[in-house]
């Protein structure tokens, strides 16, 4: 074999490879864009859990509220005391479960917001 035919055989295969090279990158991006996209909704996933958890545990607060204000509200229409006792009992009651509900809703943003 000459000289020329085995560059022209030598060229053929460097445009081979350049080619099969191109495919890989091509390849390697898309199982690069495929795995970002697992990350993507493995976190869309976590944060409907984290949500959904947020959510349950504002509504026991909130049923924690309701409770408190019908207690309170029974104090009131049985009330014997003074109103400012009865007042003051309202007040502390909400006062407290305002806290808890406050304190729970920014639990649950801390767990959403690393």
């Amino acid at each position: 074999m000459d000289t020329e035919k085995r560059i022209v055989r030598l060229e053929g295969q460097i445009d081979e490879l350049r080619t099969r090279q191109s495919e890989l990158h091509h390849q390697l991006a898309q199982a690069q864009l495929d795995q970002w996209q697992a990350r993507v909704e493995d976190l869309e996933v976590q944060l409907h859990l984290a949500s959904m958890e947020a959510n349950d545990g504002a509504a026991a607060l909130m049923q924690q509220v309701r409770g408190r204000w019908t207690d309170v509200r029974r104090q009131l229409d049985d009330a014997t005391s003074t109103f400012s006792s009865i007042g003051a009992t309202l007040r502390e009651g909400l006062e407290r479960a305002v806290r808890d509900l406050r304190q729970a809703i920014l639990e649950s943003k801390n767990k959403l917001v690393p």
